[in-house]
């Protein structure tokens, strides 16, 4: 629960129309500035003010991103729980609210057309297989997800398939591009608490082992340094944290002269993963692996 002086502060920041209207909106998504003022049709000095306040209130985080700047409600912890305490006084179906989203979902979706149309579309960024799909879910299925880190998300997909039995999520891929698109179908498919970062898998933003499951797909085959980057997925798992790891077989195939199968056992290990795991998939698009292993030791890894 806020302290008396958060509450007071949180209450002010939020006491005026269009602050109600922008808490409501960036509880749902991650949006720019230009973006915001395209959904509420307001100057951006103005719109910018209103952010401020509620930023300096702790309301929202603000956080850049190459060129971009994005706002968002907090994720999670206390600042999230007063946010939402403070928009279940509003009628969701309040008719400016309503047409509020009705806007925000139309300038998500340009968004999306722009970034995809800046990527080249590859294998990576298409959705997976649904055979991978039920494999993984069926991998996942034994304990909760709890908190859930995709590292080199791509388009989302992995975020859309877990993200709800999740209780955070969290997406970091390079591709400025990527994430902008991955933002486009986490949010519009109702995922506003998942979280999209720009992020390096060599050195991953996160100080601290703060996931309880990492995801990988089909990243490290076509790594420079496929050891370091897995000692990185192992280093934000907590003790007892599984790593599930999709790789191509034939790429993996090309990085090694071993049985690609071995290759994996071998980053695991090199990488304080135990194995429980590796599963053959046959797609159509090729044969891939889903190994699954757990996080037993301070991980160690070569260059």
């Amino acid at each position: 629960m806020p302290s008396f002086l958060s509450a007071v502060s949180a209450l002010r920041a939020a006491a005026e129309p269009t602050r109600l209207r922008l808490l409501a909106l960036l509880a749902r998504a991650e949006l720019t500035v230009g973006e915001i003022c395209e959904v509420i049709g307001q100057s951006q000095p103005r719109v910018s003010r209103h952010l401020k306040l509620l930023c300096d209130a702790g309301l929202l985080d603000r956080f850049r991103e190459q060129l971009w700047v994005y706002y968002r409600a907090p994720a999670s912890g206390e600042a999230r729980d007063t946010v939402w305490q403070l928009l279940a006084l509003v009628d969701e179906e309040d008719d400016v609210l309503r047409r509020d989203r009705r806007r925000m979902e139309e300038v998500i979706a340009e968004r999306g057309r722009r970034a995809a149309g800046h990527l080249a579309v590859e294998e990576s960024l298409e959705k997976t297989s649904d055979v991978v799909d039920a494999t993984v879910l069926e991998e996942l299925a034994s304990e909760p997800i709890g908190a859930l880190l995709d590292v080199g998300t791509g388009s989302g997909h992995m975020l859309q398939l877990l993200g709800a039995k999740a209780t955070r999520a969290v997406g970091v891929d390079i591709s400025s591009d990527a994430l902008r698109l991955a933002r486009t179908k986490v949010h519009g498919a109702g995922l506003s608490h998942c979280e999209l970062q720009r992020g390096d898998m060599y050195d991953l933003p996160f100080a601290a082992p703060l996931f309880d499951t990492v995801v990988a797909e089909r990243v490290l085959a076509g790594a420079e340094r496929p050891l370091v980057a897995l000692a990185e997925i192992a280093r934000t798992l907590k003790h007892g944290g599984r790593a599930v790891i999709i790789e191509d077989f034939d790429s993996l195939s090309s990085t090694s002269a071993a049985n690609p199968i071995s290759t994996l056992r071998e980053w695991f290990a090199k990488a304080g993963l135990d194995v429980s795991r590796v599963r053959p998939v046959d797609t159509e698009a090729g044969h891939l692996l889903v190994a699954v292993g757990r996080r037993v030791a301070r991980s160690t890894a070569a260059a």
